[in-house]
């Protein structure tokens, strides 16, 4: 079950990039599935706080930042509330951690938001590179609401084993 979860995600992730890149286009948008939380989170925390997940894992998420994305911002409407955060990752454990299996769907109280990816503004998206025992990452995160400075913002972060779910608010 696990596996088909991450690989709809993975479909899901793979089809936004691929219909994000073309710019305007007039062709049919390709239909993504929705992702389902089918499983309850194993933690709950806040934004700010740094969360040990065992086996030397931690993860802390920073504080939410309004942000207006850039011309080229991908997946971006007008009118939405854009949000960043950075994600650090410790991995204080004995094994490489593979940070492209980090899977993070967000929401505003009950609506779906989308990632944001802007490079103008430092948002790449996780970092592809493996994360040695011993080390740790740092990359930003956005996404875009259709909801008001306020509003809640949900995640729901799997890492390793962990299902995280990170509650606050929209800035």
């Amino acid at each position: 079950m696990k596996l088909w979860h991450k690989s709809v995600v993975a479909l899901a992730v793979t089809s936004t990039l691929l219909t994000s890149c073309g710019g305007d286009s007039d062709e049919a948008a390709v239909s993504t599935p929705e992702l389902v939380e089918t499983q309850a989170p194993t933690v709950t925390t806040g934004f700010g706080a740094p969360l040990d997940l065992g086996n030397g894992l931690s993860v802390t998420f920073s504080t939410p930042e309004h942000f207006i994305p850039g011309k080229y911002a991908s997946n971006y409407t007008k009118g939405q509330l854009a949000n960043k955060f950075s994600v650090t990752i410790k991995n204080g454990g004995t094994k490489e951690l593979d940070p492209t299996t980090i899977i993070i769907a967000s929401n505003a109280g009950r609506k779906n938001c989308v990632d944001v990816l802007d490079g103008d503004a430092g948002i790449e998206g996780a970092p592809a590179d493996m994360v040695k025992a011993g080390a740790s990452i740092t990359f930003e995160y956005g996404v875009a609401c259709s909801a008001k400075v306020g509003d809640p913002l949900n995640l729901s972060v799997s890492l390793g084993s962990a299902l995280v779910a990170v509650d606050g608010k929209l800035a």
